[in-house]
């Protein structure tokens, strides 16, 4: 047994936001968007790229614009949106 085997099973499960897909399922389940389809909605965004970024964890052409999108409607970091947990932000934590 690893060493992270180990931490994890004294922890608990920790949520993965290592991708952008990852993360954007992330903010969705935080707002309370049930689906992907009111989470693209809400963001002013087409169905189809929402689901090519969650699920098919393919990267958006203007991934800083869409992030930015994102990050306004939700109110969750842009950095850690666009970047990742490791390249700054403050986590997924929403302003309230």
């Amino acid at each position: 047994m690893t060493m992270a085997t180990t931490v994890r099973q004294s922890t608990g499960w920790i949520a993965d936001d290592s991708t952008f897909g990852a993360r954007l399922a992330l903010v969705r389940q935080r707002m309370g968007w049930g689906n992907i389809a009111e989470a693209a909605k809400a963001c002013g965004l087409p169905v189809d790229s929402w689901r090519n970024w969650e699920r098919d964890n393919r990267a958006p052409r203007r991934i800083t614009v869409i992030a930015k999108q994102i990050s306004t409607a939700s109110g969750c970091d842009y950095l850690w949106l666009l970047l990742g947990p490791d390249h700054g932000g403050e986590g997924g934590t929403t302003r309230q």
